[in-house]
């Protein structure tokens, strides 16, 4: 455990290094400025609009620099040569994979909080009304996080670099749309077609379940604890899933 909080520390350092969290915080500034621009109205459909575009960035936001940071840490280090030393030292491929999972998900669950944190101040000084999902959907959207970390690493050991990125900006960003195509065209499908769109619907994971800014958005009551509870179980079936598809498939490849 020393070790992978070793590697996980030095993966957040080097993303200090390139400067990634300052970008965030400038984000979360930006959003914040652009979405105060509106404080001078005071209506409850305004405050929906406000929380709503919020929301709906800093996801998207949060999602493109999970998948960015995560995907080029294993590449970054073989095609830098900085892989080596760490293997020649007593350090096992299974440790340095889960080094670089717990260093990226520490990192991009911090990206969460940053947002997050600026949304909860602007929506005070707007006085936006927050409830109680407010913060269930922070712990879940950090959850989502920590499966999308896995899902990014595990794929970087069988894809090329954009490939990767490619895709699982694809899964996370257009799930809800596509999962939503996926039910609705399954009642004209048969046979082999059928068996396919199955397959493809209970095999991804579905991190739009993580998302509950539009309850939020629409002042919902708080989610009951046991789905919470069930969520983060999923959550740790499919994180398990990639760490283990990703470190065998890591500990096999040449270097």
């Amino acid at each position: 455990m020393e070790k992978i909080l070793g590697i996980a520390h030095v993966t957040i350092l080097e993303s200090f290094r390139r400067k990634d969290p300052f970008v965030v915080v400038i984000l979360a500034g930006v959003i914040v400025f652009g979405a105060g621009l509106f404080s001078r109205f005071g209506t409850e459909d305004l405050g929906k609009f406000v929380k709503d575009v919020a929301f709906t960035v800093t996801t998207l936001m949060s999602i493109v620099i999970c998948v960015i940071t995560a995907a080029r840490q294993i590449p970054n280090e073989i095609s830098n040569r900085t892989l080596y030393p760490l293997v020649a030292k007593p350090v096992s491929r299974f440790t340095l994979f889960m080094g670089k999972y717990v260093g990226t998900s520490l990192l991009a669950s911090g990206v969460v909080l940053i947002f997050w944190l600026e949304l909860f101040m602007l929506f005070r000084i707007l006085d936006i009304p927050i409830g109680a999902v407010f913060f269930q959907a922070v712990y879940l959207r950090i959850i989502s996080m920590w499966i999308l970390a896995a899902m990014v690493l595990g794929l970087s050991t069988v894809f090329t670099h954009g490939a990767n990125v490619t895709i699982c900006l694809l899964l996370s960003l257009a799930m809800q749309t596509f999962t939503n195509a996926m039910v609705a065209i399954r009642t004209e499908l048969e046979g082999f077609g059928l068996y396919i769109v199955d397959a493809i619907y209970w095999i991804v994971p579905h991190l739009q379940l993580f998302d509950l800014s539009k309850k939020e958005v629409h002042n919902w009551p708080a989610v009951p604890l046991w789905v919470l509870a069930a969520l983060t179980i999923y959550a740790l079936i499919y994180s398990s899933f990639f760490i283990v598809l990703g470190s065998r498939r890591f500990s096999k490849l040449s270097l």
